[in-house]
């Protein structure tokens, strides 16, 4: 499926940009819409980042390459476009997500919960690179709620090999999301909002979920030693 193109734009903002359509006769350039981006915030890289990657790498999650069975969870697709703080699509950029399967479990030998096992089915990891829209999309499960935390996916945006963004993606709705301490330590409230998104069933009788979210990052490659509070993992 297509995702469609959609900056995020906080409401007062939005109020911003509809002023100025009705004074400028409805034109609004590109400059204008950079100053309505609000920067994705970073976020910790969480102790489960692979320490063994699966050699299927793909954007699709729910299928590892040679095996049959598919992922067990709920089908859940998200996507949109990597931009600078200028609104310039990234082209070439490539995004990671690494995630909980449905029993809670990352693809990290000391990911699993005590008592649970991982599904043997889920890729866990999985990458893409950005076209020359900025575009990229992935097609996963919903990922379990773990104590402590409350429903995320984990994201990295890295151009040439150097990593741009550590972040973390939301779901609106959670109960968890009130008392996630991660989430709840983003001050900027338009950029807590901006990593927070709807995921809605892609048809009216399917439980099939899927989101749209750009990515706004800017250009200077993180820090491994602060992003990851020690050595970089093994990759």
């Amino acid at each position: 499926m297509n995702f469609p193109a959609s900056f995020h734009i906080s409401q007062s903002r939005r109020k911003l940009l509809h002023s100025l359509l009705l004074t400028t006769g409805g034109i609004i350039t590109q400059s204008v819409y950079a100053e309505a981006l609000t920067l994705t915030p970073r976020a910790t890289e969480g102790p489960y980042y692979p320490d063994h990657l699966p050699l299927d790498q793909d954007n699709n999650l729910l299928q590892i390459l040679g095996n049959q069975a598919p992922a067990t969870g709920i089908i859940t697709e998200f996507g949109g476009r990597v931009l600078d703080v200028d609104g310039k699509a990234l082209n070439g950029t490539s995004v990671e997500l690494w995630q909980a399967d449905t029993n809670g479990c990352y693809i990290h030998s000391k990911g699993a919960p005590k008592g649970k096992e991982r599904d043997p089915q889920f890729q866990g990891f999985g990458k893409i690179t950005t076209n020359e829209k900025g575009e990229y999309r992935f097609r996963t499960i919903k990922p379990a709620v773990y104590p402590g935390r409350t429903r995320h996916f984990h994201i990295a945006v890295l151009q040439n090999g150097k990593r741009l963004l550590t972040t973390q993606l939301y779901f609106a709705g959670e109960p968890q999301n009130e008392t996630d301490g991660l989430l709840k330590r983003i001050a900027d409230e338009q950029q807590r909002l901006s990593v927070i998104r709807d995921f809605k069933p892609l048809t009216s009788d399917s439980q099939e979920l899927v989101a749209t979210w750009d990515i706004v990052v800017g250009l200077t490659p993180e820090d491994p030693e602060k992003r990851r509070g020690g050595p970089p993992p093994k990759r």
